[in-house]
């Protein structure tokens, strides 16, 4: 399970870093910058989806491990390892999701930073940040057991949630 995680955090990685370092639009000093010119515009597409075909399989199999994670007995986050993994889980669902909105906003303009907010906000995305608001209201992790991402992106969501109980602590 770890060891898939990790593949697709690094595929997924590699793709962000590409599309952001390898092919941006390069803007011209005298004026506005070019049209990006790729297979997908070549189709009549937008130009960040010469990448969906890599990006939507890699967004659903990382909703599928985060679902997985969090939909085990919340008794295993009371374990060093099911902690471990929940948080692990937490901040690199968020670091993927932050991580391809501004890189596709880095590459190719506001259009695409909505296009990916929206690939971001399905119908497991939702359940996924329902179950995180769910599983730390219950007390099973903290924030600041987040790395920085997914603390901004969660704080967010979990404002006013009063956290009840440590469950872990006895």
């Amino acid at each position: 399970m770890k060891l898939i995680l990790y593949v697709i955090g690094g595929c997924f990685l590699a793709n962000i870093v590409a599309a952001t370092f390898i092919w941006p639009p390069s803007p011209d000093a005298s004026g506005p910058t070019a049209p990006v010119v790729n297979s997908a515009t070549r189709q009549g597409q937008d130009p960040w989806m010469v990448n969906e075909r890599y990006n939507a399989p890699a967004r659903d199999m990382l909703r599928k491990g985060t679902l997985e994670t969090l939909d085990e007995p919340w008794s295993n986050y009371c374990t060093a390892e099911g902690h471990e993994m929940l948080i692990r889980t937490v901040s690199n669902y968020y670091y993927q999701r932050d991580a391809q909105v501004s890189s596709y906003k880095q590459a190719y303009g506001e259009d695409a930073r909505r296009y990916a907010i929206k690939a971001w906000t399905t119908t497991d995305d939702n359940r996924i940040v329902r179950l995180m608001s769910e599983t730390y209201g219950r007390g099973y992790f903290a924030l600041d057991e987040l790395q920085s991402d997914a603390r901004r992106e969660l704080a967010v969501v979990v404002k006013g949630v009063r956290v009840a109980a440590r469950p872990c602590a006895s």
